[in-house]
């Protein structure tokens, strides 16, 4: 049924929101669906229609809908999953939620309390996002990725858990951008994609993912600790990290050419706290190796690259930002 009602979604929109009955509808089947027996799979793609409604959405007044949507992924991710692909659909639903409108997710996210916690979820919900950048494969899911650390790393009413993760939040865009580059390298020449076997970011087939902070401490140490590593070795990805995902080819207004440029939106980001806050873009920017330091300069010039490459022509029709050097 995905392909359908990702039509009703997004062929329309208009419609889709001439009633609150519509979202009502749809929000209820994903609610089952995330709370039943369907399998892993079906629950993927019910997060990811909640994300195609956030995104698509976007300052068209669905301010009601995000508690309800944020909710549900995070009720979720309580419990054991098996696939790295649910935890990072559910963490995106959220993600979105926070481009939608960042100041309406953090307060939803103060708000939410579950039966094994009194405490808010926001602490965790950081922990776990920062964490499991690495499982955030594809052009989409990364590209949402990156927005999102931009938005957290220049919020101006920062909540303890983000101040928590500062030394992780640069170096784990940085990576990701590496990600975006390869996929895109290996789109353009697919028969030079490299390989490498055992890729880190999937779990055995039966190995349940914990749902808790119980790893986060231990995981944010070590990519922390790796982080110039797996920069000097960008080369070596697996064919499965440069593929496309199962579910980007449910569009959103993220994925078309003339769409917001992660890029541009990092750099201006960034700029912008090292202009109002220099005392947190140095939290931000201090743990950087010489190397990482290069690699960001070099985003900041493909940044530019990209925007007086905007300027100067037409958009071509091609896949996510790829062909826009």
């Amino acid at each position: 049924m995905m392909p359908l009602l990702h039509n009703y979604i997004t062929v329309d929109t208009e419609t889709l929101l001439s009633s609150p009955k519509h979202l009502e509808i749809i929000y209820t089947m994903c609610k089952k669906v995330l709370t039943g027996e369907a399998g892993e799979d079906a629950e993927c793609h019910a997060a990811k229609l909640l994300e195609v409604i956030v995104l698509h959405c976007k300052g068209r007044g669905i301010d009601q809908c995000i508690p309800l949507f944020v909710e549900a992924v995070l009720e979720r991710l309580t419990r054991g999953v098996k696939s790295s692909q649910l935890r990072t659909m559910c963490l995106q639903v959220v993600i979105a939620s926070l481009y939608y409108n960042p100041a309406l997710l953090l307060n939803t996210l103060e708000q939410i309390r579950f039966p094994h916690s009194s405490e808010p979820i926001t602490a965790q919900f950081v922990n776990q996002w920062v964490n499991d950048t690495d499982c955030f494969l594809g052009l989409h899911d990364r590209k949402v990725c990156i927005i999102g650390l931009s938005i957290l790393m220049e919020l101006s009413n920062r909540p303890p858990s983000v101040d928590a993760v500062v030394s992780l939040i640069v170096p784990t865009i940085l990576l990701l951008f590496l990600g975006l580059r390869q996929v895109c390298a290996s789109r353009e020449q697919p028969d030079q994609r490299p390989s490498l076997q055992d890729p880190k970011t999937e779990t055995e087939e039966n190995e349940e993912i914990p749902s808790d902070e119980e790893e986060g401490n231990g995981l944010g140490q070590a990519m922390q600790e790796n982080l110039g590593q797996e920069e000097e070795e960008e080369d070596d990805w697996d064919d499965e990290v440069l593929e496309e995902t199962a579910l980007e080819g449910f569009s959103t207004p993220l994925d078309s050419v003339d769409a917001l440029d992660e890029y541009q939106f990092f750099t201006e980001a960034l700029l912008r706290v090292q202009g109002q806050d220099l005392s947190w873009y140095h939290s931000l920017t201090a743990p950087l190796s010489n190397d990482q330091k290069k690699h960001l300069h070099e985003i900041y010039s493909m940044a530019e690259q990209r925007k007086n490459a905007a300027g100067l022509a037409a958009p071509q029709t091609s896949t996510i930002n790829c062909n826009r050097r």
